[in-house]
């Protein structure tokens, strides 16, 4: 039978194995943590005063924003849009830690209020959001009849008052992914991609090394190999002298 050559597993092998294995293991916590890290990475407007979809008496002094954290005080903006198209800055704009106030003119119409705020995050992200509130005109007083003009004239209520508008939740930040989702996302990719190189060949050093030892392990124990077999040095038996 001809000689059967065997390329036996080295422990050196096996070690490279185990280094491949861990480096393709950060390899994927890596790329979790990029996955991850954007979603994370820009402020988000916790609240605002007064809150989206209220409903005022009169027209407040000033509009407040609280941040999750605090924003760089640097292009910060706080336009209003009002009934009629009337039009509206925030003016004396002041950064106290996490809140941001912008004081408002005094002789706004009554009307509905589209708030656009622009601030920068602490991480040097610019970032915008919108919302808005109503502020009710004040009742007019009606006129009493003549016939009674000596009486008291008695204070009208509304039939209809109008119901507070429950505070929905801010509307989600505009420009908080530009750049970073396409960029994250190319990143991402090339490392699964060679997340999934490093892992096959893992795969195939592994196959390689199994049949090596299968491979010597048939090799040692094969009794019908000439090489295994115990030379007889005495063919005929007899004893000798």
């Amino acid at each position: 039978m001809p000689a059967v050559s065997v390329a036996l597993a080295r422990p050196g092998s096996r070690r490279l194995v185990r280094v491949i294995t861990v480096f393709a293991a950060v390899l994927t916590f890596a790329a979790l943590l990029l996955v991850a890290g954007p979603a994370s990475a820009h402020d988000q407007l916790l609240s605002s005063d007064p809150k989206d979809g209220a409903t005022l008496d009169e027209h407040p002094a000033s509009i407040s924003l609280t941040f999750s954290s605090a924003p760089l005080d640097t292009g910060i903006e706080v336009a209003l849009a009002g009934p009629d198209g009337v039009t509206a800055q925030g003016q004396d704009i002041q950064v106290d830690d996490k809140v941001v106030t912008a004081q408002l003119a005094d002789d706004l119409p009554a009307g509905r209020y589209d708030v656009a705020w622009h601030v920068v995050s602490s991480d040097g992200h610019p970032i915008d959001g919108e919302f808005s509130y109503t502020v009710e005109a004040a009742a007019e007083p009606t006129a009493s009849p003549s016939s009674e003009a000596t009486q008291e004239a008695e204070p009208t209520e509304d039939a209809t008052p109008a119901a507070e508008a429950e505070p929905t939740e801010p509307s989600e930040l505009a420009g908080a992914g530009n750049g970073a989702g396409t960029s994250g996302l190319a990143v991402t990719g090339g490392i699964v991609a060679a997340v999934l190189v490093v892992l096959g060949l893992v795969v195939i050093m592994r196959r390689k090394i199994l049949e090596n030892d299968r491979l010597r392990g048939s090799d040692e124990h094969d009794p019908e190999d000439p090489a295994t077999e115990k030379r007889n040095d005495n063919p005929d038996g007899k004893p000798r002298v």
